[in-house]
């Protein structure tokens, strides 16, 4: 349970470890926390294999919300080999309100240490901070 009190639900977790870290079978899982409840983060939605390439991602993210989203990057190496990392990105655009915003940042710790073998992590305010070639420079140093 992180700082805010929040938690990662189990199911995020199962799925995450069976359809995402082990058998690549999404390309994204979006994060959010339960509004009714405000306890629980919980899978908002699943991107297919295929369905979501990066710049796809940048238009599906609420722009007066918090989100969590995991990602599997496929990129390609200097020596032209294939690879697929996991990034967390860590949405809090700059309209979201200031309570949403420090509830998820104070939240982010369950999440890492919940969910094994991302990468790198990616904080962005605004759309800018998606930025493609930032991401693969990263990537590559790993």
């Amino acid at each position: 349970m992180a700082m805010s009190g929040v938690g990662l639900c189990d199911g995020v977790v199962k799925t995450y470890d069976t359809k995402l870290k082990t058998k690549h079978l999404l390309d994204a899982l979006v994060l959010s926390i339960n509004k009714e409840e405000k306890r629980q983060i919980v899978a908002e939605h699943e991107f297919e294999a295929g369905t979501l390439p990066f710049e796809e991602l940048k238009k599906i993210l609420p722009p007066k919300e918090p989100r969590f989203v995991l990602y599997d990057y496929n990129y390609t190496t200097e020596n032209e080999q294939k690879h697929s990392k996991i990034i967390l990105v860590s949405w809090s655009p700059d309209e979201a309100p200031m309570k949403e915003k420090m509830i998820y940042a104070s939240s982010k710790d369950a999440v890492k240490k919940k969910l094994q073998a991302i990468k790198i992590e990616v904080q962005a305010n605004d759309l800018g901070d998606l930025d493609e070639a930032d991401i693969e420079a990263k990537l590559k140093k790993i």
